[in-house]
């Protein structure tokens, strides 16, 4: 009997050394992939022969301090198998200085000071024209799988370009390399050397299939007719979980190469990292706009409940008209978009005193919602205007008055503010005008109190730009004819005609015209956060109103266009009639506009 037990036990202790063995071993190489990951500690990761540049942080500024809370602002956010830290900070690689959209040419990136235990994905690359505000995500595999991990070496490159041998301006000469990934695995991002040498498969990990999404082509980054490649910002392709990672795409003009991906959220617990309601407030508090109307703006805004308040009126189709009653209690939610709408008071004298909104009263109305992949917070601010006045076109040099072009009951427009969840950062302003938008970076605005974004609204229209001054949109594509009647036009003598002549020559479109006024809204000092997607709470009833909030006017565009162009000569007449038929006359609004929850951006992303 003891001789069995004494058996038992140095087989036992045989195992446990056995074990023991195995666990120093894979500690050992799991470090050893650790260093090799970690760029901060490793010298010339990239094989590249010129000297170590500074390091240079893409950051816009430092976060508020934030209230703490769940997993927002922890600068790593977990993707479910997949855990994501944004990098900021990073060296420059090579730069060429010629071609891409301005002819100044593009500079590549590493990303440095990455945590350990995290892994590059891709390289960046930015043109030399634009400020450079951007991060890259490297990420860590937390699946405890050694075999079917998130993460994955590559198994070998694919030399996909090299500016050698061409004439580019360029200190010495690059190698873009595509990592070729092992089965069921993607490549995510380009590595960038300034070496002929492939790089280090311990570089740059692939991310296995179903932890990504697919990309599609974003912005025009670089290229030149002279070279065969083409490089591109990618974003994803429509998915509401797929996640950014900053990397760029490089396509070679005319080759069947693979494409890259991005990354997808894939944890049960969706909105982990999205803030909570301290958390919002303290966004809000640092990031809300200031808004400068313009300082000829007649019609100003107002708050929701003041509109009601002060006569608006329901229509409905077959049924008698009925006033709104407190906060919209009894606003249909269910009907059809054309049955019903909302109008002015009926009264002369009220109408046109609604019409002109009351600033003092004005409110804007904040929706947050989770943004790609819920690694981003949309702070989407509504504003809400009784009236859109009419507009104005650009014709070449003469700025013309469309009368009642453009006119309409109820004006929604609104700005939105994407903050990351890494650290609380805002990272882009989306503003809305009129039909569609544009997504801008922070440092192209002007600031209050270091981190309040200035924005201006339009004259009448209350389209929102980041500049004070005139912008064209809804621009006309003028032909050879046009061009012949502008120059006889541009003969006559025009002091004594309808229009306002400008320096020089603008452009052919709808003309926005925005500055700074006395007329300011503090969005900090009144908003009211009406939704947050993520949380249950109370919905203001006029939120779930299914109808227009204002009527359809009564004229037609090519009687209205006939119109103004009957106070003109000849030559200026034919030229008016020639350019405003070719612009379409839904962009000029002749009815009342949908609410903001039944637009598509309430649920989606913005339309650009």
């Amino acid at each position: 009997m003891e001789k069995c037990l004494s058996q038992s036990y140095l087989c036992l202790r045989f195992l446990f050394q056995i074990s023991k063995t195995i666990l120093i071993i894979f500690h050992i190489v799991s470090n050893a992939s650790h260093a090799l990951s970690d760029f901060s500690t490793t010298l010339n990761p990239n094989n590249n022969i010129q000297k170590d540049t500074g390091v240079i942080s893409f950051d816009f500024s430092y976060p508020p301090s934030y209230p703490a809370g769940g997993d927002f602002g922890k600068g790593v956010i977990d993707l479910g198998g997949l855990e994501v830290h944004e990098g900021l900070y990073f060296k420059k690689i090579w730069s060429i200085k010629s071609g891409g959209p301005d002819g100044f040419g593009v500079s590549f990136f590493e990303p440095t000071s990455i945590p350990l235990g995290f892994s590059l994905l891709g390289h960046y690359c930015n043109p030399n024209s634009n400020s450079i505000f951007s991060s890259v995500l490297t990420a860590k595999d937390t699946t405890r799988n050694l075999y079917w991990g998130s993460l994955r070496r590559p198994l070998d490159y694919t030399l996909i370009w090299t500016s050698k041998g061409l004439d580019i301006s360029k200190d010495v000469d690059g190698y873009i390399w595509m990592p070729i990934p092992p089965f069921d695995y993607k490549a995510i991002g380009h590595i960038v050397t300034t070496s002929p040498e492939k790089p280090s498969l311990d570089m740059v990990r692939c991310v296995r299939k179903d932890f990504t999404d697919v990309i599609t082509v974003d912005e025009w980054i670089w290229g030149r007719k002279m070279v065969d490649i083409n490089m591109y910002t990618t974003k994803p392709n429509g998915g509401v979980l797929s996640v950014p990672t900053g990397t760029f795409l490089a396509r070679v003009n005319g080759s069947d190469m693979q494409e890259l991906a991005c990354l997808k959220m894939v944890r049960n617990d969706t909105y982990s990292a999205m803030p909570n309601s301290l958390q919002i407030k303290k966004m809000i508090e640092a990031y809300a706009p200031m808004v400068y109307l313009h300082p000829d703006e007649e019609y100003l805004p107002s708050s929701v409940l003041w509109f009601f308040q002060n006569g608006a009126e329901l229509h409905r189709t077959g049924m008698i008209t009925w006033p709104v009653i407190s906060d919209g209690v009894n606003l249909p939610s269910n009907a059809s978009v054309d049955d019903l709408y909302l109008d002015l008071p009926s009264d002369e004298a009220e109408k046109e005193r609604v019409k002109k909104g009351s600033l003092p009263d004005a409110t804007a109305y904040v929706h947050v919602k989770p943004a790609l992949g819920a690694t981003f917070t949309d702070l989407a601010i509504w504003l809400y205007y009784p009236f859109n006045g009419g507009g104005k076109f650009q014709l070449g040099p003469f700025t013309i008055s469309l009368g009642m072009i453009g006119e309409h009951v109820s004006d929604w427009e609104h700005i939105t503010l994407r903050i990351d969840n890494f650290n609380g950062i805002l990272k882009s302003i989306y503003l809305s005008r009129h039909a569609a938008g544009v997504w801008v970076t922070p440092h192209e605005f002007e600031f209050m109190n270091g981190t309040r974004p200035v924005v201006y609204a339009s004259l009448h229209g209350h389209s929102h730009y980041n500049t004070p001054t005139y912008h064209l949109h809804s621009t006309v594509e003028i032909d050879e004819n046009d061009m012949k009647l502008l120059e006889e036009v541009l003969k006559m003598d025009s002091s004594k005609l309808p229009v306002i002549r400008a320096e020089k020559i603008l452009g052919f479109g709808v003309r926005d015209d925005t500055g700074k006024s006395n007329s300011i809204m503090d969005i900090a000092s009144s908003y009211q956060v009406v939704c947050v997607d993520y949380k249950a709470s109370y919905m203001e009833p006029w939120l779930n109103y299914t109808g227009r909030w204002g009527p359809k006017f009564n004229y037609t565009f090519t009687k209205e266009v006939i119109k103004i162009a009957n106070h003109f000569p000849g030559k200026f007449k034919q030229l008016i009639l020639r350019i405003l038929h070719k612009l379409p006359a839904e962009l000029l609004g002749e009815e009342g506009p949908e609410g903001p929850k039944m637009k598509e951006s309430w649920t989606g992303d913005e339309r650009t």
